[in-house]
């Protein structure tokens, strides 16, 4: 066996390989609706690995820690800085809630449970369910006029409270939402969903499509009903099932295509269409023909950004019914991470991200209407994303001076901001900065990931020596300090939610969820619910949370060293 951990010290980059991947891998195991997630996971494993010896780069932790705190403020910045409009306000202020409480209560079980700063940001950082503030303010720890022994006690203390508190941080926000929070609303999940899609969906008619429930059809033209239509009339008739005509042949010649082309007895004719528009398309235009070479109707998709002042605000319903909008069909929507409903009420936002499928000049038109076509999905602005990092790096040294404390956004909270501004600034003018939505995703996993994983081998000793020494009190005193600062800003939220701001049960827990950052939340409310309707009160907070909780991570250590002195 020392044959096989000489080795591994003598290669760390393995090691770190093999503990994000086992962490990957035993986060995404479930237990009900409970998993640890894959950034828990690899902090728990790192601090295990950690005992064998192997310290990875601190250098590396850093630099892949930039990465992710960058792309995380580039997916949310649309987002931000959309949320700030009138109709908004509820969803804002119950995130400001539940953040300001989460502060508050970090600082009260700190003072309470005298916990230094380290166990502190770790306590912020599992118990609200945000990894990223615990990289924050081991950054803000870093920055201390302590010795470097307090500080290495300090930066192992936060990774081991992190590790503690947030398996109950997930757990504990799952049970609120779908148990001890419906309870408390006195609600009916399902059935509170169903009067908010009925209330949402009032007036509205037809879609853009879901590309997985329409098709091409070809058919002759015989019925007397659609011979001397033109394709303006007969696309009208079948508008509520999103028809289009794609092609038109007569005899062997293709005719070029224009709404007020006249259909003529014997016309050959494609169609796309949902499905469900081609029930009655034999009696109403004809026999249908299968010819593979009339129904070789080329399809491209597209991913397109919503920047257009005409389409931000919509619904996915007007959009269907706008006539620029023919031939192309839904896939997906996404509002940053999140999917969002393809229900006619769903409403679209500036820097939405549609999944769109059709025909290549149908796709091309659609996506001049709705924004800006990315045109290619492979290739990341890196110049704008080392800039955008250096930029961050250089407004971190800003510090102000206010009563003995030395404040500002630190190194990473100026990234996450550079990133947020950046992300908005493609948003509206996406000609520059490009960094897809897959790069995104791949740049905060690996950022985060690897960096928790760093910080667990480097903490793993610590964790051993914390237990022989303090047994399991100092666990339990830290769990249930972890516990309080989970449940209380839940509790405050839901009040304020309910009594001061109008909201209805179901947005309330949605609102919830996105506060604190909790994806699995979400998923369980879905569930609870039968409904992804409850996404809508998920986005704005989670773009909200998602900032002002990582921009914790400095404060509580400020706080908190002011409060326990000079060590």
């Amino acid at each position: 066996m020392s044959w096989l951990v000489g080795a591994l010290r003598q290669y760390p980059e393995v090691v770190l390989l093999l503990v994000v991947g086992v962490g990957f891998w035993l986060g995404n195991l479930t237990i009900g609706k409970f998993s640890l997630g894959s950034v828990t996971a690899s902090l728990i494993v790192g601090l295990v690995v950690g005992n064998l010896g192997i310290e990875a780069s601190r250098d590396l932790r850093w630099g892949l820690f930039m990465l992710f705190l960058f792309a995380n403020g580039y997916s949310v910045g649309p987002q931000f800085f959309g949320s700030l409009k009138r109709e908004a306000v509820p969803q804002i202020v119950l995130a400001l809630i539940v953040a300001v409480t989460g502060l508050a209560a970090v600082i009260g079980v700190s003072a309470a449970f005298d916990l230094d700063e380290g166990l502190s940001v770790g306590v912020l950082s599992g118990g609200m369910t945000q990894s990223a503030a615990l990289g924050t303010g081991l950054s803000a720890i870093g920055d201390l006029p302590i010795s470097e022994e307090s500080r290495a006690t300090l930066m192992a203390n936060a990774p081991l409270g992190d590790a503690i508190t947030y398996g109950f941080g997930d757990l504990g926000l799952i049970l609120f939402l779908t148990w001890l929070g419906p309870k408390i609303l006195r609600a009916d999940l399902k059935r509170e969903a169903q009067e908010l899609e009925a209330q949402l969906s009032a007036g509205a008619a037809g879609q853009i499509g879901v590309g997985a429930d329409f098709g091409l059809r070809a058919y002759t033209v015989e019925s007397a009903s659609a011979v001397g239509a033109t394709i303006e009339l007969l696309e009208g008739k079948y508008a509520p099932g999103r028809l289009s005509v794609q092609r038109v042949r007569r005899g062997q010649t293709p005719l070029t295509l224009n709404p007020a082309l006249t259909l003529n007895r014997g016309d050959q004719i494609v169609l796309s269409a949902r499905r469900a528009a081609f029930s009655d398309a034999i009696h109403e235009i004809g026999p249908e023909i299968d010819d593979p070479s009339l129904l070789s109707i080329p399809a491209k998709k597209a991913t397109v950004v919503v920047t257009s002042a005409g389409i931000s605000g919509k619904t996915l319903g007007d959009l269907a019914q706008d006539p620029s909008a023919r031939g192309v069909y839904l896939e997906s929507l996404h509002r940053g991470v999140q999917v969002m409903p393809h229900e006619p009420w769903a409403r679209l936002e500036r820097g939405d991200v549609l999944h769109i499928i059709g025909a290549p000049e149908d796709v091309e038109r659609v996506g001049r209407r709705i924004g800006y076509v990315e045109k290619d999905l492979s290739r990341t602005d890196l110049t704008f994303l080392a800039a955008g990092i250096c930029a961050g790096v250089l407004l971190g040294l800003l510090k102000v001076n206010l009563g003995g404390m030395s404040l500002g956004l630190g190194t990473a909270g100026s990234i996450l901001v550079i990133g947020l501004v950046g992300g908005w600034m493609r948003s509206r003018y996406p000609v520059f900065g490009a960094i897809p939505e897959p790069a995104q995703l791949l740049l905060m996993d690996i950022g985060l990931i690897f960096f928790i994983a760093v910080v667990g081998l480097q903490a793993g000793p610590h964790a051993v020596d914390a237990y022989r020494t303090s047994g399991g009190v100092f666990f339990a005193r830290v769990f249930f300090a972890g516990a309080i600062v989970t449940v209380v800003p839940l509790a405050v939220g839901t009040i304020a939610a309910t009594k001061l701001l109008g909201m209805s049960p179901l947005m309330v827990l949605g609102g919830l969820a996105g506060a604190q950052t909790c994806t699995p939340g979400l998923n369980a409310l879905r569930e609870a619910s039968g409904s992804n309707v409850g996404s809508l009160a998920y986005t704005i907070p989670y773009a909200i949370g998602n900032i002002v909780l990582t921009l914790w991570g400095p404060v509580v250590v400020a706080i908190v060293h002011a409060m326990r002195g000079p060590s």
